[in-house]
């Protein structure tokens, strides 16, 4: 388990590296330290907004209860809240998929205060938001998602068509399971859903973790990922960046294909 200090540490360097980036033209007009603006806040809301799975969802939230009521209100250090490991194999695949996108096991002492920047709607950030929640999967959960990755891209395409959302929940796990195999899912779906901007960052996400490098030379990697950058960082949106990104994903989709 990572220790409190730690966390504490973590906030700094967040800090330290948007007072960094300052000089590189994201100025401090453009972030609000701590509440964001009413115009602005409708944005962030969909930005933290997860998708609920419908599989098992009332089995899974009593087990789910059943486990919060014996954590403790307070913790110095991070701490598994997963249910049993007999409950967990109990589960069928749908639910463990519910399970899982649910509720993240590993509780965090993260940082509560961020940064929140002016006008999100029109920016595409490099990060998504899922580390503020202070919450993470555990290890038996990402272990779930990665064995059954191509069931766990199905059911989340499937999920986000039928609904027409695509959850922070969802973006971040194809993030985390390197999910490049839904990168034209993700570019149709957006193209139908082009007013939530984090899903370009979902594929700008799979494109970094395939190490391309025409990418890592880029001018959007540099100012989303460089030396000066930070967990905010962000470039502003226009239709060149968002053509660029989506070519790009379309390119890292059909060079791992054949690999």
């Amino acid at each position: 388990m990572r220790k409190k200090v730690n966390k504490i540490l973590f906030c700094c360097l967040i800090l330290i590296g948007f007072i960094r980036n300052s000089s590189f033209g994201q100025e401090y007009k453009d972030v609000a330290w701590n509440d964001p603006r009413p115009n602005d806040s409708a944005y962030y809301a969909m930005r933290e907004k997860i998708s609920i799975p419908p599989f098992g969802l009332k089995k899974v939230q009593r087990l789910v209860e059943q486990r919060v009521k014996s954590l403790p209100d307070e913790a110095m250090v991070d701490y598994d809240a997963g249910i049993s490991s007999v409950n967990f194999d109990k589960l069928s695949f749908e639910e463990k998929f519910t399970y899982t996108m649910i509720h993240p096991e590993i509780y965090s002492q993260a940082c509560a205060e961020r940064m929140f920047v002016f006008d999100p709607q029109n920016k595409i950030f490099g990060h998504l938001l899922f580390v503020y929640n202070g919450v993470f999967w555990s290890e038996r959960q990402l272990h779930f998602m990665k064995k059954n990755k191509k069931r766990v891209i199905d059911l989340i395409m499937d999920q986000a068509d039928r609904n027409h959302m695509l959850g922070l929940n969802y973006k971040t796990a194809l993030i985390e399971i390197d999910a490049w195999e839904s990168i034209p899912s993700l570019v149709s779906f957006y193209q139908k859903n082009p007013k939530d901007k984090d899903i370009l960052t979902t594929l700008l996400q799979l494109i970094k973790k395939s190490e391309l490098k025409e990418f890592e030379q880029s001018k959007i990697y540099n100012k989303l990922y460089g030396a000066d950058t930070h967990y905010d960082s962000w470039i502003n949106f226009s239709s060149a960046n968002e053509v660029y990104i989506i070519e790009s994903a379309q390119a890292c989709y059909k060079k791992r294909q054949n690999q």
